[in-house]
């Protein structure tokens, strides 16, 4: 076998330790605190109590927590009983290092565990140690089936002491919902969660409430969820206007625009601009007077779009069509993104493409993203086994410290170096050769790819050379848990897109552990070391023999995106012993190790890059969650308690006197004022969001005018509130004093009683993240990077003084002549409807 390291942690690790000390973000790798806890946790042996006697002492113990004893005084009662909970009820003792990470969880911090050393288990020490308050604590997984498959797993530990434990998926209906939110122990996923609360923000009754406050959460998988698919917004929409313009025309029409004389389209940057020629052409097809009126801008919109659809996304690569829908295909995951759709008209012009029923798009009414949910909870703690790239960005937006806890057995998974190609042929053809190698001695293969119609070229290329084998991908990801489950027996060879088996062991037999175990094999790279680290930490799991190596091209996704083939040293021809140098063929790897260095170097200025896109990107958006939060208090006082803002009151208080309402605002006109507000309220804060979307899609061109768009994206936005929210109390105390007080004079149609006849959940995906040339940033400072963005700003601009200089000799000429304008494209991310 070619020589490896072993697996384990990198001195660049340690060194992004103490950089990340000095900077104030805490890593911990000394462990003897903890141990001296887990010390007098062995030292309570409770094996000789009866199961009865067990439940009294957890009874005993929920007592005196309630009573006011702190739950740090209990721990070690409490970590003692489940424990012996575990050992008697699952056939599993708990080692040390489920104890330690326990521990750390339990003091609201995230506990780095290896895969395969059992989190899940030692989640439930700190999930019973919060549950004993009464306030119910959440366990977040990846997917609705890790989150059944746990709760059903450890549920006779969490009886055994008296907790009550439940599970939500999809599926689940209301009234279940309410009910498993009430337990003492939810297991569930994070989207799950968030929708529930963004649809409570809509309900008009308390008895339609199903969550209770949010206390306390446990996320699994906490890099997966708490960074790469922490921006994600989670949106809740309901019917809105009926659409005006017919897609499946537009559709026609996009599919006759010239590429480069109509239209270009920009892969690197996934963007399309429409050019002079096109907006011509779109306007004579479409009977409109340029972008600049409102027809015009939502057509423009809508043929943008439709190029995105049709020049940029792939079918079985970023999207696969499944039982008459399309489906998202997740980048980092390569598995179907449930509930997610693109945004600015993506998604029905994708539906469009493929001559597929065009869904509604319907009004946003809320909306969050996960990484400002789980600010909401009072208690939060997390585990992964990939934490400590991403450490500084844990602490910095969750308060997270990483505590780092060792492998119960050593690591002795072999991590090969990369093998790189110049062509994707060569690359996969390498591929082809050592999985039939692997295959031919009965070793089990794991293959990760990049999407869904790599995997089945691969499988394909593999059955011509007489290799069979099993595809997972989001073509088929139903057969998940059952395809990984099967993937470690003798001369299994599983193809799968990119980090399957996240919560799942993929588990060798005896025969495979004798040949070494589990090989697994990248073809691809990613944007985040965590993601090739979760690929290859399927393999030497719990000191179990594995090798890991990924085989790249510079013809892959990650150097064409990000430019990073001029990043690269030009190759040295390779020498001899003698001296003498040998041209290398094409189908050989690239022996310069300059290359693999400036690889790794390279994906960690992207990591990077991406911190920092994500640092600005919630700056931009705490201001409008700070927003949100305070309409969701406002409705929760109306809503829970029947309190209005003092102005309402006070009308309200008029109105009832001036009727026959004995002492104010009596029975008959506060549930209708209640409700009536309500619904104001809700419809102000749908209007606000688009506003938002308005003010941030033009806000560069800001610093033209001598100003910060920061600072000016503040001003305008928190204007628009508070100038928004008074004259949404101001309009509604006029109404209610033109009542007189009589519920009977005041029907829907006049107060504005009303609420979306239908509501539905989904993830919006930006297809259109911020890019950064990649030589920039290496070569010079970040600061540098940014001006590669001043000709798109100038042109912005340009067009912009175009169209107001084009309208005003419009309205100078009587309106006869049309205005023209250079690009259509909003800046940042896909061209979408202005609504």
């Amino acid at each position: 076998m070619e020589r490896g390291r072993l697996a384990g942690p990198r001195l660049g690790d340690r060194v992004a330790y103490s950089l990340s000390t000095a900077r104030g973000v805490t890593i911990e790798y000394d462990l003897r605190e903890y141990e001296k806890v887990v010390r007098e946790i062995r030292g309570l042996d409770f094996s000789g109590r009866a199961d009865a006697e067990l439940s009294e002492l957890a009874f005993a113990l929920r007592e005196r927590v309630r009573d006011g004893a702190t739950l740090e005084s209990e721990l070690v009662h409490g970590f003692a009983l489940a424990a012996e909970g575990c050992r008697r009820l699952l056939g599993l003792r708990p080692h040390d290092q489920q104890l330690v990470a326990g521990i750390a969880m339990h003091r609201g911090k995230l506990a780095q565990l290896q895969t395969g050393e059992g989190k899940t288990l030692a989640a439930v020490f700190p999930a019973c140690m919060s549950a004993l308050v009464g306030r119910g604590v959440h366990v977040m997984t990846a997917n609705d089936y890790l989150a059944r498959r746990d709760a059903e797993w450890m549920r006779p530990v969490y009886e055994l002491l008296g907790l009550r434990v439940s599970s939500i998926g999809e599926g689940t209906a209301a009234a279940e919902r309410r009910a498993a939110y009430r337990a003492d122990v939810t297991y569930l996923s994070a989207r799950e969660a968030g929708f529930d609360y963004l649809r409570d923000a809509l309900a008009f009754d308390a008895g339609d409430l199903v969550q209770r406050e949010l206390h306390a959460a446990i996320v699994d998988e906490a890099d997966f969820i708490l960074i790469d698919e922490a921006r994600i917004p989670l949106v809740i929409a309901g019917a809105g206007s009926p659409e005006q313009i017919d897609i499946d025309r537009v559709d026609s029409f996009a599919r006759g625009l010239r590429p480069g004389l109509d239209y270009e389209a920009d892969r690197q940057g996934r963007k399309v601009s429409i050019l002079l020629a096109g907006h011509g052409r779109i306007e004579e097809a479409f009977g409109i007077e340029g972008i600049h009126v409102q027809r015009g801008a939502e057509v423009f919109a809508r043929v943008s779009a439709s190029l995105h659809a049709h020049a940029l996304l792939r079918r079985d690569v970023d999207y696969v069509v499944k039982k008459g829908r399309v489906e998202l295909v997740d980048e980092l995951t390569g598995r179907i993104a449930d509930r997610r759709q693109w945004p600015y008209g993506i998604q029905a012009a994708l539906e469009a493409k493929e001559g597929l029923t065009i869904g509604a798009e319907g009004r946003v009414y809320g909306s969050i993203t996960v990484q400002h949910f789980m600010g909401l909870y009072e208690k939060l703690a997390a585990m992964t086994a990939t934490a400590v790239p991403s450490a500084e960005e844990l602490a910095g937006f969750y308060n997270l410290a990483t505590v780092v806890v060792p492998p119960v057995k050593p690591v002795r998974r072999v991590d090969l170096p990369d093998a790189v190609f110049r062509t994707r042929r060569a690359k996969l053809a390498a591929v082809v050769r050592e999985v039939s190698a692997a295959h031919a001695v009965g070793r089990p293969v794991l293959v990760g790819t990049s999407s869904v119609r790599e995997s089945q070229e691969l499988a394909d290329l593999l059955a011509e050379a007489g290799v069979l084998c099993e595809v997972l991908n989001a073509k088929n990801n139903e057969r998940e848990a059952e395809l990984i489950a099967g993937a470690g027996r003798l001369g299994a060879v599983t193809i799968s897109t990119n980090m399957a088996g996240r919560g799942t062991d993929i588990r060798p037999d005896e025969r495979s552990l004798a040949l070494d175990g589990l090989s697994v094999i990248g073809t691809n790279r990613h944007e985040s070391r965590r993601v090739d680290d979760q690929l290859r930490g399927r393999a030497g799991r719990q000191g179990e023999p594995g090798c890991s190596r990924f085989f790249i091209s510079l013809e892959d996704p990650l150097f064409e995106r990000y430019g990073v083939r001029e990043f690269l040293p030009r190759e040295r021809p390779a020498r001899s012993p003698s001296g003498a140098s040998s041209p290398q063929r094409p189908e050989e790897p690239i022996r310069d190790p300059r290359v693999l260095r400036e690889i790794d170097r390279a994906q960690a200025i992207i990591d990077r890059q991406h911190h920092v896109i994500r640092r600005t990107l919630r700056k931009y958006s705490q201001l409008v969650e700070l927003d949100r939060r305070r309409i969701r208090m406002l409705r929760d006082d109306a809503l829970r308690n029947g309190c209005l803002p003092r102005e309402l009151e006070e009308a309200c208080d008029a109105a009832g006197r001036r009727g026959r309402d004995d002492g104010g605002c009596g029975t008959g006109l506060r549930p209708l004022l209640i409700r009536g507000f309500l619904s104001r309220l809700d419809r102000f804060w749908a209007d606000h969001l688009m506003l938002v979307d308005d003010i941030r899609e033009g806000i560069d061109l800001e610093r033209y005018a001598g100003r910060d768009p920061g600072l000016e994206y503040i001003r305008r936005v928190g204007d628009a509130f508070e100038e928004g929210l008074r004259g949404v109390v101001q309009s509604f105390a006029a109404a209610c004093e033109r009542s007189g007080g009589d519920p009977r004079a005041l029907i829907a149609e006049e107060w504005g009683i009303s609420r979306p006849s239908s509501i539905w959940t989904y993830q919006i995906d930006d297809t259109a993240p911020v890019r950064f040339n990649l030589s920039a940033i290496a070569s010079s400072s970040i600061g540098a990077a940014a001006l590669a963005a001043v000709p798109l700003l100038v042109l912005k601009l340009a067009v912009w003084l175009f169209g107001m200089l084009s309208r005003l000799v419009r309205r100078m000429r009587g309106g006869l002549d049309r205005p023209v304008s250079g690009d259509a494209e909003s800046p940042g991310r896909p061209p979408g409807p202005r609504r």
